[in-house]
C-alpha cells in the first residue's frame, strides 16, 4: 500500500481490491480517522493487522479476506461501535486469523466466505472445522 495514502486524512472509502498489492498493511492506515470503508481483499498481503486500525471510529465496513497470508487476532477491532460488517480469512482449514465479530468468515486459498452471524447450517462445518467457543451453545434448527 503507497505511503502516500497514509497522509490522506480526509479519505473516507479505501478500495484496493483484486489488485496486485503485496506486503504488510502499514500501521499509518489507523490514521485515517474519516475512514468509514476499508475494502484490501482478494491481494497478497501479509503479516499481522496493525491494532493501529482500533483507531477507526467511523469505520462501518472492512473487507481484510482472501489475502493468504495475513495472521492475527482481529479481535481488537470488535469495540468499533460503528461497525456493520466485517470479513477476514477465519473460515476454512487453514485458520491464521481469529475474529469472534467477523460477520464473514472466508478461507483464503479457497476465495469462499460463508456468513457467520446468520449462522447458514449447511456451511457452518466449512466455516470452521471445530466450532468456536461462542458457537457451542447456539442451537441449531436443524439438528434432531
Amino acid at each position: 500500500i503507497p505511503d502516500e495514502v497514509q497522509s490522506l486524512a480526509s479519505l473516507e472509502h479505501l478500495g484496493l481490491v483484486g489488485g496486485p498489492l503485496h506486503g504488510t498493511i502499514p500501521d499509518g492506515i489507523g490514521n485515517l480517522v474519516n475512514l468509514t470503508n476499508l475494502h484490501l481483499m482478494e491481494n497478497r498481503l501479509s503479516g499481522t493487522v496493525p491494532e493501529s486500525l482500533s483507531k477507526l471510529i467511523n469505520l462501518e465496513y472492512a473487507s481484510l479476506s482472501i489475502n493468504e497470508n495475513l495472521t492475527g487476532d482481529l479481535d481488537f477491532l470488535c469495540p468499533l461501535e460503528n461497525m456493520i460488517n466485517m470479513s477476514a480469512d477465519c473460515g476454512g482449514a487453514d485458520l491464521k486469523v481469529t475474529c469472534s465479530c467477523c460477520d464473514s468468515c472466508c478461507a483464503a486459498t479457497e476465495h469462499e466466505c460463508c456468513v457467520v452471524k446468520s449462522l447458514p447450517w449447511a456451511d457452518i462445518g466449512y466455516c470452521f472445522p471445530t466450532l468456536p467457543p461462542a458457537l457451542q451453545d447456539v442451537d441449531n434448527p436443524f439438528s434432531e
